[in-house]
C-alpha cells in the first residue's frame, strides 16, 4: 500500500512541475527559429586588455557543450550572429584589515550581447548581463594577488557564458 501511495506522489509531482512550464535552465529553443549561430568577437570596453577572447571563447564552449550542432563555423552558413560587449570589469575591495590593507576583492563583469538575424534584425537583446566573483588578496605578494584576480576573471567569463546561454533559450 506505502508503494503505491508513493508512486501516486511521484507521478502528481511530475504532472504538477510539467503543468507550470517547469523546465531545465538553457533547455529552450533559440528565439526566431534559429538553428546555427555564429559568435563573433566581443567588443571590449572595459580597461582589461585582452579579455575579449577569453569571454568570445568561453561563449563559443558553452554554446558547443550545451548543443554542438547550434554554433556555426562562419557567418556564410549561420541563422543569426550573437554578437556582444564586455560593458566593463570593475574591481572592489570587499573586506579589509585596515582603512589602506585589503583581503578580499571582487570583479564584476558586465556583459551585453544580441542576437541578430541574417537581414539585420534583432532577434534577442540579453540587457546587462552581470556576474561577480571573489579573490584574496595575498599581503606583500602582488604577483600571487594577480593571479588570483586572473582565476576570478576567467571563472567570470564562464559563469556569464552560462548566464547568457540559458537567457537566450529561455522560453518564458
Amino acid at each position: 500500500m506505502k508503494n503505491g501511495w508513493r508512486q501516486s506522489l511521484i507521478i502528481a509531482a511530475a504532472l504538477l512541475l510539467a503543468a507550470c512550464g517547469y523546465h531545465f535552465s538553457g533547455s529552450g529553443k533559440f528565439p526566431g527559429g534559429v538553428t546555427r549561430i555564429f559568435i563573433d568577437m566581443l567588443q571590449n570596453r572595459s580597461s582589461d586588455t585582452g579579455v575579449e577572447s577569453t569571454f568570445t571563447n568561453d561563449l563559443i564552449y558553452e554554446f558547443t557543450r550545451k548543443r554542438e550542432a547550434s554554433v556555426a563555423a562562419d557567418r556564410a552558413v549561420a541563422d543569426a550572429i550573437l554578437t556582444g560587449t564586455i560593458v566593463s570589469l570593475s574591481v572592489d575591495d570587499i573586506s579589509r584589515a585596515s582603512i589602506s590593507t585589503a583581503l578580499e576583492r571582487q570583479v564584476t563583469g558586465i556583459l551585453n550581447l544580441r542576437l541578430i538575424s541574417k537581414d539585420g534584425s534583432v532577434l534577442w537583446a540579453s540587457g546587462n548581463i552581470v556576474e561577480r566573483k571573489s579573490y584574496m588578496v595575498v599581503d606583500g605578494n602582488k604577483t600571487a594577488t594577480e593571479q588570483n584576480k586572473s582565476d576570478a576573471i576567467a571563472e567570470l567569463s564562464r559563469r556569464l557564458a552560462e548566464a547568457a546561454f540559458n537567457r537566450l533559450t529561455d522560453n518564458f
